[in-house]
């Protein structure tokens, strides 16, 4: 009797998550595979996961050799082999989450776990990161709804690269509940309260939400268009006239519950808010 072992890690825990959430589901119910092929579209984004997760990042030609020591039949499903995670079944996947769209997919698992998963909403984090890439990238058909790999403003310091950006939403536990892929060249002055509008208007937030982005979302035009109703906490310019005041004047600081931290509290109006 030959004995072969596989070997599960935390990639079961990954896999197990997935399951219980019932997230294969509504992927299948969405974008449902058109013709007889070994995978779903549920199967293969599950892959991706566990590829993702699986701090051995592989590119989409070496799925199969990744995969090759995994128990995939306890992992994807039965009948599934590693032979069968291959760049065109991946390709094939990728192509049907562009229809649909990236976003609104994502928006569309995140709707259905809050349901039945109670994690709280009060806190939002919204910021932007970004990746290099390697490589040559044509100019974005104008006709297409398409991000622009292009340059931009480098957090990696890889001025010669093109890159992209990725702008998330998480919530006070550190849960994903928005992703949104723009164009290499986006300002942060300008995506983070889009993003913030976007979310405002997609989820279904029962808590009173407080907004913490950077620094880049405190401008005239950003606190005008956010409104009175929306809560935010960002970190003030240092350039602004009253901040270097308070800086240069000798304060009576608060001491905070945490004790590494005090603070002074002032009321303040900018951009037509107070």
């Amino acid at each position: 009797m030959n004995i072969t072992t596989t070997a599960l890690s935390h990639l079961g825990l990954v896999s197990g998550t997935f399951d219980e959430l019932d997230i294969a589901d509504l992927i299948d119910t969405t974008i449902p595979k058109n013709r007889n092929h070994n995978l779903s579209h549920s199967a293969v984004i599950k892959a991706m996961c566990l590829n993702g997760l699986g701090f051995n990042e592989s590119r989409l030609y070496l799925y199969s050799d990744y995969f090759e020591n995994l128990p995939t039949e306890r992992l994807l499903g039965e009948g599934i082999l590693p032979k069968h995670i291959n760049d065109d079944v991946l390709g094939r996947t990728l192509d049907k989450i562009y229809e649909y769209g990236c976003t609104e997919l994502f928006n569309q698992i995140v709707l259905k776990v809050m349901k039945s998963v109670p994690f709280g909403n009060h806190i939002l984090h919204t910021d932007t990161t970004n990746f290099s890439l390697h490589g040559n990238y044509e100019n974005r058909d104008p006709e297409l709804n398409t991000i622009e790999i292009t340059y931009g403003h480098p957090k990696d310091m890889r001025w010669d690269l093109k890159r992209y950006v990725l702008s998330m939403v998480c919530n006070q536990e550190g849960i994903p509940l928005f992703v949104e892929t723009l164009s290499g060249n986006a300002s942060d002055k300008t995506t983070l309260v889009k993003t913030i509008k976007k979310i405002q208007k997609n989820l279904e937030l029962d808590d009173k939400v407080y907004h913490i982005a950077d620094s880049a979302i405190y401008s005239d035009d950003n606190i005008t268009e956010l409104g009175a109703h929306t809560l935010w906490i960002t970190r003030v310019h240092a350039t602004i006239t009253e901040v270097k005041d308070l800086q240069n004047t000798d304060v009576e600081l608060e001491v905070c519950t945490d004790m590494r931290y005090s603070y002074y509290k002032i009321t303040s109006s900018y951009g037509e808010t107070a």
